[in-house]
């Protein structure tokens, strides 16, 4: 098979020499996302903002009423619990039938925060994420992340793998401070290549950024090109019918073949687990000249992660914005 040698030879140097660079703590690709610790209050309300103080003017000796223990035990803000660990795995089954798997338990940090999970990837799970950046987030809403680099970005991610390989990542055991509600049409999966190594491989320096949706109509308060930095829909949801807050599938809305699957899941009303499954080819940027999904024939991206919104309970999801034609 003819995997153009040159090219990839190429690529491979441009990423060795790179990977000083792509590994530093410093890193580029995520430097506005502030570490969960920075965001857990050290008092949680006891009473709801929206409920009214009682008053008794006319009566100075009349009791107040017992606190509506709801509202007692609904924080303002919604906010993850920092002193439960989620735990990361990731997870796929090479040609010849050998199952690999790495898994660990990783507390909130960021990008700069990543540590070694196993393989050739380095791992991390942070609050903040592509909503948050691109002002597609709800208001009331919390964004957790769980991200991966290549620890050696001059190797490939997975090993022994084929076109037809699926890949799992799971992020388990986020809890919140709150009851919630998950969208996992909110599921966005964004990739990063190496600017060097795009240039090498001929892909243009404003594909660096690609993002595949859970959703088809999910533009990213339309800041992504469907079809050019975006694979709209191409993440099937799982379980959407049985989570009332999802929004109705839009038939008009742009939407690619499905490269996996998606799905949030709620524990004990506070505690969410995200799992996307997804083809070894959504990871091939969407401006490749090669247009190939066989595994040494694209570039891989150095660097994806995976998120999620979560809600306070009750809440109704943001509208999704339609694809402009």
């Amino acid at each position: 098979m003819n995997t153009t040698p040159h090219r990839l030879q190429l690529c491979t140097l441009i990423g060795a020499l790179a990977a000083p660079i792509l590994t530093a703590a410093g890193s580029v690709f995520e430097p506005d996302q502030i570490p969960a610790q920075a965001q857990i209050p050290t008092q949680i309300p006891t009473q709801h903002p929206d409920q009214p103080a009682t008053q008794h003017a006319a009566d100075p000796q009349r009791p107040d009423p017992a606190p509506d223990p709801a509202a007692a035990s609904h924080p303002s803000i919604l906010l993850v619990e920092a002193d439960h660990t989620p735990t990361i795995e990731i997870e796929w089954t090479a040609a010849d039938g050998d199952p690999t798997r790495h898994t660990g338990r990783f507390p909130y940090s960021a990008d700069a925060g990543r540590e070694e999970l196993g393989g050739n990837a380095l791992a991390f799970v942070a609050v903040g994420g592509t909503r948050l950046t691109k002002g597609a987030g709800h208001p009331r809403g919390a964004i957790v992340r769980v991200g991966f680099y290549k620890a050696d970005p001059a190797k490939p991610w997975f090993r022994g793998i084929t076109s037809d390989t699926t890949i799992t990542v799971r992020l388990t055991g986020v809890r919140f401070n709150q009851p919630i509600d998950a969208d996992p049409r909110s599921i966005v999966q964004h990739l990063k290549y190496a600017p060097g190594d795009m240039e090498a491989c001929g892909i243009p320096g404003d594909a660096r950024d690609q993002f595949n949706t859970a959703d088809p109509r999910d533009t990213l308060n339309d800041r992504t090109r469907p079809g050019i930095d975006a694979r709209l829909g191409s993440l099937a949801v799982v379980g959407a019918d049985d989570n009332a807050n999802a929004p109705e599938t839009d038939q008009n809305a742009a939407e690619t073949p499905a490269l996996g699957t998606a799905a949030v899941t709620i524990r004990d009303g506070h505690t969410a687990d995200l799992e996307i499954t997804f083809r070894y080819p959504a990871l091939r940027n969407l401006r490749d000249p090669w247009k190939s999904d066989l595994p040494g024939t694209f570039l891989e991206p150095v660097h994806f992660h995976v998120e999620f919104e979560a809600l306070p309970i009750g809440t109704e999801p943001m509208p999704r914005t339609h694809p402009k034609n």
